[in-house]
């Protein structure tokens, strides 16, 4: 008997710490937010306000600009200008005139606000002949004005400035073809190499240049050196200084080629800068 009351007393005893010991836990635990899932169902958990944007007034009209708009129930013109006004219209005055136009009419295609647009285009495209006139006459009598004295463009005079030019490349390369050099930077399979070679040959022949050809697979560090990785690459190297420009990386032509020795000869020699790479030395003496 005794033992049965022992045990009656260990679970009444072990009942009132369970009850303790989850009382403390309800007190310790946070409190949840009184806005969530649970709280309201009604909104869901991704719910949110809209926030307040801020409202802006609408800007006054420049009182100038007001006979442009029309509002939007109406069937208003644009503007009210004639044909023969539109041509004394400031340009900026004008171009708001041919926008204002355009918007309308492609608003409301009717056959008369697609009229008052073309007149305006019309207007623009005749002050426009009429720009290039007096333009052509300015320059006419102003020759300084133009290129046309250094860059000739009819078929005779194009045939003398190609021979000044060639006249001129051909004096500086023997000029200078002791002083400089060709590097050929080529490899084995390479197409390109190929058909460069076939030019640079006929280059060596033509000005008795020194041309050395470097295979870039037998002579790595060469090639290093130099910062090449693409064949065919050319460049051209003072014998003096061993300074070096790269002439093409990819195949050029015999004309090119020789021209672009004769630009990069200049430059290195300081007789041109960059801003005078293209312009020939007979340009120099034309006024």
């Amino acid at each position: 008997m005794t033992h049965d009351t022992s045990d009656l007393n260990r679970s009444a005893t072990s009942k009132r710490c369970f009850l303790l010991f989850f009382s403390l836990l309800l007190i310790a635990a946070p409190a949840w937010p009184a806005d969530t899932f649970w709280e309201d169902r009604q909104r869901g958990y991704f719910w949110y306000e809209d926030p307040d944007l801020p409202i802006y007034e609408e800007q006054d009209v420049p009182i100038e600009d007001q006979p442009m708009i029309g509002n939007a129930g109406q069937d208003a013109r644009p503007d009210r200008y004639s044909y023969n006004e539109l041509f004394d219209l400031h340009p900026d005055r004008f171009q708001v005139v041919i926008d204002a136009r355009l918007r309308h009419a492609v608003h409301r295609p009717t056959e008369e606000n697609v009229l008052r647009f073309l007149e305006a285009t019309d207007v623009a495209k005749k002050k426009s002949r009429l720009m290039a006139n007096v333009a052509g006459y300015v320059a006419m009598q102003n020759p300084w004005l133009t290129g046309e004295s250094r860059y000739p463009y009819s078929q005779p005079g194009r045939g003398v400035y190609v021979q000044q030019r060639n006249r001129d490349i051909q004096a500086t390369l023997s000029e200078f073809k002791d002083r400089y050099a060709i590097i050929a930077f080529h490899q084995a399979g390479c197409g390109y190499c190929t058909a460069q070679e076939e030019i640079l040959s006929h280059f060596e022949h033509l000005n008795s240049w020194t041309i050395r050809r470097i295979d870039i697979t037998e002579n790595p560090g060469l090639a290093a050196r130099f910062h090449v990785d693409i064949t065919p690459t050319l460049l051209l190297v003072s014998r003096s200084t061993q300074n070096s420009r790269i002439l093409s990386s990819g195949v050029i032509s015999l004309d090119q080629l020789t021209t672009r020795v004769y630009q990069l000869i200049r430059l290195m020699e300081r007789r041109a800068d960059p801003t005078e790479f293209y312009p020939m030395a007979f340009h120099e003496t034309v006024k």
